[in-house]
């Protein structure tokens, strides 16, 4: 979509949320278990709504003006390369 519109000065890009701290996630999970995995994260919680809303205006502003085609993920460093939290040593701590 990115390639289509960059050539009328439309800028496409792509949140790419990680965990998130949403009521669907409250439904699945015991507060104690998302504590407990929060704690493994690199940054030590999971996202909350307000983080995914913050990066959208982001990408929406003057200050993205030479973003486009590009996919920004907002997940705290979950999905970083060796992150503690994706080991398996991490998941029997």
């Amino acid at each position: 979509m990115a390639n289509e519109l960059m050539w009328h000065k439309i800028r496409v890009n792509l949140l790419e949320p990680g965990w998130t701290d949403t009521p669907g996630e409250r439904r699945w999970y015991s507060d104690e278990l998302l504590e407990s995995f929060s704690n493994r994260m690199p940054l030590a919680r999971m996202g909350c709504p307000e983080d995914l809303g913050k990066a959208a205006v982001f990408l929406a502003s003057d200050a993205a003006s030479y973003i486009t085609g590009s996919v920004l993920k907002v997940d705290g460093g979950l999905y970083i390369e060796g992150s503690p939290s994706l080991t398996a040593e991490s998941q029997d701590k």
